[in-house]
C-alpha cells in the first residue's frame, strides 16, 4: 500500500532534480558556447601574431629566432601542435604531448575542424611574397575538462539538495501528518474492536486546525458508537429471541407438512386440508422473510459502525427496521403455532396399496362407481373410452388416487356453476402400445391461463383456496405418476375450451426399491 511520506518525498525530489538539472544544462551550454567564442579569438589573434612575426624572421632564416617564438606560443595549453614550412620542406615544429611540448621532426598528418594552415607572407612594396605556411592544431582539452567539472559539480549539488530535502520533508511530514493520522487511525481500531472501553478513547490536542477538526469528528463518532451499541445490544436480543420462535416453528411447519403430503399421497382429504398448507406457509414465509432482513441489516450496520461511517440516520433506521421486522416475527411466530396445533388434532387415515394385476377398463368403471355420489351436485357426465383389455401389473390405488384427483380438479376448476350439466363432459381414454400404456384424461371446461399452467403441479399452488381447493390435488397426481408408476405426465391447455392430462407409463410399475441396511 502507498504511503503520503514516500509519494510526497518523491514528488518534491523529482521537482528539484528537474529545475536544477534543466539550470545545469543551460549552464553548461552557455560555458561551452563562452568557451568555443574564446578559443575561435584565440585562434584568431595566434594566426595574426604569427602572420606579424614569422615572415622578417623566415626570411632571414633565423632558425633560432624561429624556435623561440614557437616555444613561446606553445606556453599556451589551447595549442596541440605548430609546424612551419617554407614552400618546400618544413623548417620547424612544436607538438604538445601529455603535457610535454617537444620538437617536430617530421610533418603531422593532423586534420579536421581544430586544424588549419596560415599562409605567411613577405610585404615588399605593398606586394605580397609567399615565404611559406604554419599549420596549427588547437586542443580542447582545457574545455573539455571544464565542462566536466561543471558536470561533476552541478550533480553534486543536485544529490545534496535532494538528501537535504529527503530528510526535511520526511522528518517535517512524520512530526506534522504522519504522526497524528497514525495515532487516529489507531484509535479508530481500538473502537472498532473495543466497543466496551469507548469512554477511554481520546486523542490528544493538536495545535493544526486540520487535525482539530478530526479530532472533534472523532469525540462525536464515539459518542455515537456507544448510543448505536446500546441499540444493537437490545436489538440483537430480541433478534435472538425471535429467531428461537421462529426455527421452533419452522420445524414444527416442516414436519406436518411431510405428514400432511404424506397422507395426501395415500387417500384424499379433501376439504379436510383445504387452505392449512397455505395459512401455515404464509406467516413461515413472513417469518423467514423478516428475519433475513433483520440480520442483512444487522450485518451492515456492524460493517458500518467498525468502518466509521456511521450515520444518525442510519441508526434510526436500522432501530425501525429492527422493531418491525420484531413484531412481524413474533406476531406471525404465534399464528403458525396455532395453525400446526390444529394440524395435531386432524386425524388421517394411513393405507398402504398393495401391488396387484388388475384389468384396467373395469377398474376404471369401479372408480366411476365409487366416486358417482360424490360428483351428482356437479351433474358432470364421465366417458371411459377403452377399446381393448389393458392388463396391468401395478398398483390399482394409485390409478384410484389419479382419476379421482383429476376429476376432483375437473369439477372444481374446469365448470362453472352456471353451465348445464349436458356440457360438463370429461373423457377417459386409454390406449395400450405394446408394453406402455396411455391414459388420456380432458375436460371442456373453462382451460388454464398460460400464466399459471407451469405452476400447476407444484405442492399447494391453487386457484380455488376459498373454494376448497387445497392445492395438493395436482402434485400428488404427478408424484404417482413419475413416482409410482413410473412414468410421464404432461398437460394441454386451450382458455374456453378445456384441458387434457396426458399419462404415459409401463404396464408393468416398476418395484420400489428394496431398503438397504449399512451393513447390507
Amino acid at each position: 500500500m502507498r504511503q503520503i511520506r514516500t509519494d510526497l518525498n518523491l514528488i518534491f525530489i523529482a521537482i528539484v532534480t528537474t529545475v536544477l538539472t534543466i539550470s545545469g544544462a543551460i549552464s553548461y551550454y552557455r560555458t561551452q558556447n563562452q568557451l568555443n567564442i574564446e578559443l575561435e579569438a584565440f585562434s584568431r589573434s595566434l594566426d595574426a601574431r604569427l602572420q606579424s612575426v614569422l615572415p622578417g624572421i623566415m626570411w632571414n632564416f633565423d632558425d633560432q629566432q624561429l624556435a623561440l617564438v614557437l616555444d613561446a606560443e606553445m606556453r599556451s595549453p589551447d595549442i596541440r601542435a605548430l609546424e612551419v614550412s617554407n614552400m618546400e620542406v618544413m623548417l620547424a615544429g612544436r607538438l604538445r604531448e601529455s603535457g610535454t611540448v617537444a620538437p617536430i621532426l617530421s610533418p603531422t598528418t593532423f586534420s579536421g575542424p581544430d586544424t588549419h594552415t596560415t599562409t605567411i607572407n613577405y610585404l615588399q612594396n605593398q606586394d605580397k611574397h609567399p615565404l611559406g605556411t604554419v599549420k596549427i592544431t588547437i586542443t580542447r582539452d582545457r574545455i573539455n575538462g571544464l565542462l566536466r567539472k561543471i558536470i561533476i559539480e552541478k550533480l553534486i549539488e543536485i544529490l545534496l539538495l535532494d538528501a537535504l530535502l529527503l530528510i526535511a520533508l520526511s522528518t517535517t511530514l512524520q512530526r506534522m501528518v504522519i504522526s497524528p493520522l497514525s495515532l487516529l487511525g489507531k484509535k479508530l481500531s481500538q473502537a472498532a474492536q473495543s466497543s466496551k472501553d469507548l469512554e477511554e478513547i481520546e486523542l490528544p490536542n493538536n495545535p493544526y486546525k486540520e487535525f482539530t477538526d478530526l479530532t472533534d469528528g472523532f469525540t462525536r463518532i464515539v459518542s455515537r458508537l456507544k448510543d448505536d451499541v446500546n441499540i444493537r445490544s437490545q436489538a440483537e436480543k430480541e433478534m435472538r429471541t425471535a429467531k428461537d420462535a421462529a426455527e421452533t416453528a419452522l420445524g414444527q411447519l416442516k414436519e406436518a407438512q411431510n405428514s400432511l403430503v404424506q397422507s395426501e399421497k395415500m387417500a384424499s382429504l379433501g376439504s379436510l386440508v383445504a387452505g392449512i398448507a397455505h395459512e401455515i406457509n404464509t406467516p413461515v414465509g413472513i417469518i423467514l422473510t423478516s428475519a433475513s432482513v433483520l440480520h442483512d441489516d444487522s450485518v451492515l450496520f456492524r460493517e458500518k459502525i467498525e468502518s466509521g461511517n456511521m450515520k444518525k440516520s442510519e441508526v434510526i433506521s436500522y432501530s425501525q427496521t429492527a422493531e418491525q421486522s420484531s413484531s412481524l416475527i413474533i406476531s406471525n411466530a404465534m399464528r403458525a403455532a396455532d395453525l400446526i396445533q390444529s394440524f395435531k388434532r386432524v386425524a388421517v387415515d394411513q393405507t398402504s396399496e398393495a401391488r396387484r394385476d388388475f384389468e384396467l377398463g373395469k377398474y376404471l368403471q369401479e372408480i366411476i362407481t365409487s366416486i358417482g355420489p360424490a360428483l351428482k351436485h356437479s351433474q358432470i357426465t364421465i366417458n371411459i373410452i377403452c377399446p381393448e383389455a389393458i392388463e396391468l401389473e401395478g398398483y390399482p390405488g394409485a390409478i384410484s388416487q389419479i382419476i379421482t384427483n383429476l376429476i376432483n380438479n375437473a369439477a372444481l376448476h374446469a365448470f362453472t356453476e352456471d353451465l348445464p350439466s349436458s356440457k360438463k363432459h370429461v373423457n377417459i381414454v386409454a390406449e395400450r402400445y405394446f408394453n406402455t400404456v396411455t391414459l388420456h384424461v380432458s375436460d371442456n371446461g373453462s382451460g388454464i391461463d398460460e400464466a399459471v399452467i407451469s405452476k400447476i403441479f407444484d405442492p399447494f399452488y391453487t386457484t380455488k383456496r376459498a373454494n376448497g381447493g387445497s392445492g395438493l390435488g395436482l402434485n400428488i397426481v404427478f408424484n404417482l405418476v413419475t413416482q409410482t408408476l413410473g412414468g410421464h405426465i404432461h398437460v394441454k391447455s386451450t382458455v374456453g375450451k378445456g384441458t387434457s392430462f396426458i399419462m404415459t407409463f409401463p404396464a408393468m410399475a416398476p418395484k420400489p426399491k428394496e431398503l438397504r441396511t449399512p451393513n447390507a
